[in-house]
């Protein structure tokens, strides 16, 4: 089904807009195809009766610009951003292990002094920690914690 510059126009658009509840910068791009797609056929470079030629300008130029980002221009952009996941605000506060800790399977420490009134956390650790071993903590993530033998 061919459609006209306007339809193209608006889809791209409306994809572009989609963008804000589907996060990922992926649907943004095929509406910049769209946009394209439509500039293409108002400027009668691709006949309006022309489905298939519409379709394929549609996809190739989606595809383009999607990997001219991921691969060249969104690194170039993304370098600088730095990695703000983790809460220093528990870092290096102490405690004692009181379920197993393991690299890769996740345990508990309970803390001296409580944070907002939470003593007992999640944690993680990139070594074998035991009940009753003292820690100190690293970081947090979320309501995890990374911790290391004190």
């Amino acid at each position: 089904m061919a459609f006209s510059p306007f339809i193209w126009l608006a889809a791209g658009i409306l994809i572009m807009g989609l963008e804000i509840l589907v996060p990922g910068f992926v649907l943004f791009w095929f509406g910049i195809g769209g946009v394209v797609t439509s500039l293409f056929v108002f400027l009668t470079i691709i006949p309006e009766n022309n489905a298939v030629a519409q379709w394929a300008s549609f996809f190739l130029t989606s595809f383009l610009f999607l990997a001219v980002w991921h691969f060249f221009a969104g690194k170039y952009f993304q370098k600088n951003l730095t990695d703000e996941t983790g809460d220093p605000t528990l870092q290096n506060l102490r405690g004692r292990v009181v379920k197993t800790v393991m690299p890769g399977v996740p345990g508990e420490v309970e803390l001296y002094s409580g944070f907002h009134g939470i003593k007992k956390w999640q944690a993680e650790a990139e070594e074998i920690l035991e009940e009753g071993d003292e820690i100190r903590v690293l970081e947090a993530r979320g309501i995890k914690l990374f911790v290391q033998k004190k």
